[in-house]
């Protein structure tokens, strides 16, 4: 049977479908614009995101999506959108988040915006039990303020060596260096994560009074080698996370980048608990 190649379009999507097997399958491509809070309300955020969905059977599957750290892209989590079993199970979609879609672009720190810039997605979910959320670093704090400012499109949340605590997620000294240093010099990559990083304690601290409203099954993936993000994050979630059903794996001799390492690990719990 010949590949399907279907192009269909978000709001101001400028690029189509892509194809997938046995004309079932779709790995869409595309972008889209989510209103801003405050002042700028006309404003529009940039997001760029994957899709992949069977066609017959999009409308009964929970949607599940992949938010990245800071820097990052939608391309980070596409070994869990080749996952056949997750595939078999959820409509999932990965975002590149406001801010990333080009290197260069305007970085967007604020996480409530960042959190408007997912909306649109979420509503993208048809079964009902509302979209899951994963977060992978600085994306962990993205989906908790999205779970606290729309409860009622988020069905569970995934926090995968994620940041939380604002007693450790304050800037350290090369992020204060850092903001001295050029561009040309640091890389527009780590320039724009440094832009992100600086204003998060005080959100962090915002959020504090929020997290006993989220009531929803939740998992913690934490290697206790972190070093770019305090393994007693994941402490902080789960006593912050009172209302919820937490399911926590603490990884021994895992570090960071744990999402890749251990990807069958997390697949595997992600079905069992969601």
């Amino acid at each position: 049977m010949m590949p399907l190649i279907r192009l269909s379009f978000f709001p101001n999507s400028i690029l189509g479908a892509l194809f997938c097997s046995c004309s079932l399958l779709f790995i869409q491509y595309g972008w889209a614009g989510a209103e801003q809070n405050g002042a700028r309300q006309n404003d529009k955020f940039e997001i760029f995101f994957e899709e992949v969905y069977t066609n017959r059977t999009k409308g009964e599957k929970q949607l599940l999506i992949f938010v990245h750290g800071t820097p990052g892209s939608a391309s980070g989590f596409r070994g869990y959108l080749a996952d056949e079993n997750l595939r078999a199970r959820f409509h999932m979609i990965s975002v590149t988040r406001p801010g990333w879609v080009d290197p260069d672009s305007e970085k967007v720190p604020s996480l409530d915006h960042q959190a408007a810039a997912l909306e649109p997605l979420l509503k993208r979910d048809t079964s009902g039990r509302g979209a899951i959320l994963m977060g992978h670093s600085y994306g962990g704090p993205v989906i908790a303020r999205t779970a606290m400012d729309y409860p009622d499109l988020v069905g569970g949340l995934v926090f995968v060596a994620s940041t939380g605590d604002p007693d450790l997620s304050g800037p350290r000294w090369y992020n204060r260096f850092a903001v001295i240093l050029p561009k040309f010099l640091l890389g527009a990559q780590l320039k724009g994560a440094n832009q992100e990083i600086m204003p998060l304690k005080a959100q962090l601290e915002d959020m504090l009074p929020r997290w006993k409203n989220i009531k929803l099954p939740v998992l913690i993936v934490q290697g206790d080698k972190d070093k770019l993000v305090d393994p007693n994050n994941a402490l902080f979630l789960r006593e912050q996370l009172v209302n919820s059903k937490v399911t926590y794996l603490h990884r021994e001799g895992a570090g960071h980048f744990v999402l890749w390492e251990q990807s069958d690990l997390i697949s595997n719990t992600i079905l069992e608990i969601f």
